[in-house]
């Protein structure tokens, strides 16, 4: 008899947590299980993985766009207190309206054995639901994501409705075995899968290319794949350690994929540094791994993560990392530097310094790329989904 299973996310927009769940949804067996998809927000277009969504599997939103549209209107002018009474009005509604279609859809399905919360998302009402068994999947260091010890704590609650916690790297499960000690024994760590044989074809696939694009393959450069968000991510200090490198007589070239909230900070930094011919911001791609096969390195510079999704595809590319040690998973992906460099979050000299090095010295960049053969391998899809699948069967 197999198992029904509903993966349960926030939104199909484009993200690594997204991407990751449909390479999951694409892959596991379902000669074992049922799989039912459930989504909270209706994006309309933007709803990119929509499309990518296996045709075997039904899939429901819980919101209505038009909801979510309205919502958001007033986010936007919260800092006006009618607004943000309004704003906090409509996240009632939201839920409200979120929680009461979940109940129909279990209903209209039938009796659910596993429901895998991928996003923690369902955290605020799980235990109301009546699925046997409740996993939930943990993609960022807790303690950056909330921040404040009082959301920590009522975290914490929320996580011990679950029968099982999984964190995506081993620094990650540490924490959360640190940060809530009654979590010991529940948590594991399963990292996300990638498909090595889709990400190879787009290394070669130049489609997408305008000509001066395909010029631009041919310079020197290094880049970084990344939101442009500095609550997050640290473009800042990327931007300065390339005004540090230049002075140097470093004439390689940064090319930054990506978009995002901080875009207008990023350009104003670098016109203010007159960085201008040295970066250049290319925007979304839909495929970033020609860039990656052509470049010199990956770089990546950030305040915090879970485990970054690009640090892996630039492994698969078979690239040298630079990349702030910031928590999580970082220094776990790079095996200790056993596959590129780490550098302390905010520390312009000491990014500055790696990329002098390893942008002008080819040897040292190959002693590193030779260690990313094997370690990339730990990634792979086929090995991975087998743990999702397992966990699932034993639960």
């Amino acid at each position: 008899m197999k198992k029904k299973v509903i993966f349960r996310s926030g939104s199909l927009r484009m993200g690594g947590l997204e991407r990751v769940l449909i390479e999951v949804l694409q892959t596991i067996d379902k000669e074992k299980f049922d799989i039912y998809l459930v989504i909270d927000d209706d994006c309309g277009k933007e709803n990119i993985f929509e499309k990518d969504i296996p045709k075997d599997i039904p899939y429901f939103f819980l919101k209505p766009e038009k909801l979510i549209r309205e919502t958001e209107k007033y986010k936007e002018k919260k800092k006006n207190i009618i607004y943000k009474l309004m704003y906090n009005l409509m996240m009632e509604k939201e839920n409200k309206v979120m929680y009461r279609n979940m109940q129909k859809i279990l209903k209209d399905i039938g009796k659910i054995d596993v429901i895998v919360d991928f996003d923690a998302g369902a955290s605020k009402y799980i235990e109301k639901l009546d699925i046997k068994k409740k996993i939930v999947w943990i993609h960022n260091s807790i303690p950056n994501l909330k921040k404040k010890e009082g959301k920590i704590k009522r975290f914490g609650k929320r996580l011990e409705k679950y029968d099982r916690v999984v964190a995506i790297c081993d620094e990650m499960k540490e924490e959360i075995e640190n940060i809530y000690p009654n979590l010991k024994g529940k948590v594991s760590r399963i990292y996300n899968p990638f498909n090595f044989e889709r990400i190879e074809k787009l290394m070669e696939d130049e489609r997408e290319l305008t000509k001066e694009q395909k010029k631009m393959l041919n310079e020197d450069y290094c880049i970084a794949i990344a939101r442009l968000d500095n609550v997050q991510k640290d473009f800042l200090t990327l931007v300065r350690a390339y005004k540090f490198i230049k002075e140097s007589g470093i004439q390689d070239k940064l090319y930054i994929i990506g978009d995002g909230p901080s875009k207008e900070e990023i350009i104003n930094e670098i016109k203010k540094l007159s960085l201008e011919e040295n970066i250049k911001l290319i925007g979304l791609s839909k495929n970033p791994y020609i860039w990656l096969k052509n470049s010199k390195l990956f770089v990546h510079s950030s305040k915090y993560e879970g485990l970054p999704t690009v640090l892996i595809e630039a492994l698969i590319c078979n690239k040298m990392i630079i990349s702030s040690n910031c928590p999580t998973g970082p220094k776990e992906i790079l095996k200790n530097e056993n596959c590129g460099k780490l550098f302390e979050v905010g520390n312009i000299k000491e990014l500055g310094d790696y990329l002098i090095e390893f942008l002008t010295n080819k040897n040292n960049r190959e002693l590193y790329e030779k260690n990313v053969i094997l370690r990339k391998e730990e990634f792979n899809k086929n090995k991975v989904i087998k743990e999702y699948e397992k966990l699932i069967e034993e639960i």
